[in-house]
């Protein structure tokens, strides 16, 4: 009895075994060897961040190429996508990484509210509170701060250099609503039901 049960040991072993192996022979084959480092990635230059200065200097032809392999697979990628922004970066749109310090100051406005920054060329924006405090924000690249629906927009959709007399449209948003929240409700009789639902 014992001598059988480890003969359907050894059969069971055998069967699970072509089962996984699929009752193919395996063959040891060479393994090609991968290069050691990748061809380096010609990036395009990061075109000039500064604001104030409009010319483009002879410094973005001294930047070094960057090996692939130095650069992880999420910021090749990333780097991809910046090329998917139609239009120039830092030429068509600004393309601010940190919010900058600027002029903008919300005790020199007359409301609260959102307003775009015109020093940022409208990619940082702030938000002004009922009781003075200021927060600032940065855009995604490519986006510009639309004063006109307080949203960030890609920059072809955005009239920046508006925004400044649009910051009246602030005035709206801590107004007393002029309808009377009392007023009474409209009774519902069987007259207004027939005419809505005939």
């Amino acid at each position: 009895m014992v001598k059988m049960y480890k003969t359907m040991a050894i059969l069971l072993i055998m069967f699970g075994y072509l089962l996984i192996t699929d009752c193919s022979e395996t063959t040891r084959t060479k393994r090609a060897k991968r290069p050691r480092a990748p061809e380096p990635v010609n990036f395009e230059p990061e075109p000039q961040q500064d604001l104030e200065n409009e010319e483009s200097g002879s410094q973005e032809k001294d930047i070094p190429e960057i090996p692939t392999n130095f650069l992880s697979p999420s910021v090749r990628e990333y780097l991809e996508l910046g090329k998917s922004i139609p239009g120039r970066p830092g030429v068509d749109y600004p393309i601010l990484s940190a919010i900058p310090y600027t002029n903008f100051y919300c005790d020199e406005q007359p409301y609260p509210g959102f307003f775009a920054d015109m020093e940022t060329r409208c990619q940082g924006w702030h938000y002004c509170d009922i009781d003075g405090r200021q927060a600032s924000f940065l855009c995604p690249n490519g986006t510009q701060f639309s004063q006109a629906v307080f949203v960030c927009d890609w920059w072809f959709n955005v009239r920046c250099d508006l925004s400044p007399r649009l910051y009246a449209i602030n005035a709206r948003l801590y107004q007393r609503p002029k309808v009377n929240p009392t007023r009474p409700h409209r009774i519902i009789t069987k007259e207004l039901v027939d005419d809505i639902f005939n």
